[in-house]
């Protein structure tokens, strides 16, 4: 074989592995998506200034994140209800059709800064209002 025809058979087999990555991707941001009760979320952790994009999933008593841009079919970070408090919000661009806003959460591991279409803020504030009571009420 020569040169020429080896350096067309990897860069074959790259463009290969580049596309089925490609599929791949298109097809868990479509999956994650597509779920009920899905929602789009950028995380910034406190103390940073860069924004990381997201698909959000309600679950069971909890929230999971999954960071955008990753092949990983696992969250990135989960917050449990019963831990999760919204302390401040901040609404960006309050004149368009996107209405943006930023809160921030404390978790015992410390803050979070979330950003989502307000829509999506009403519903994870709902969610988290209509948590069963905590504590011990029944002894």
């Amino acid at each position: 074989m020569t040169w020429a025809g080896t350096a067309g058979a990897v860069l074959l087999v790259l463009a290969l592995v580049a596309g089925l990555l490609l599929i791949l991707f298109v097809v868990r941001v479509r999956r994650l998506a597509h779920r009920i009760g899905s929602f789009e979320c950028a995380l910034r952790p406190a103390g940073r200034r860069e924004w990381t994009s997201g698909i959000a999933v309600f679950g069971v008593g909890r929230v999971d994140w999954y960071r955008l841009v990753s092949l990983s079919l696992r969250p990135d970070r989960t917050f449990a209800r019963d831990d999760l408090e919204v302390r401040e919000r901040v609404h960006r661009s309050p004149g368009g059709a996107d209405q943006v806003s930023e809160i921030l959460c404390s978790l015992p591991g410390g803050e979070v800064h979330l950003a989502m279409r307000r829509e999506s803020l009403a519903g994870l504030v709902s969610w988290l209002e209509s948590a069963p009571p905590r504590g011990d009420y029944f002894v």
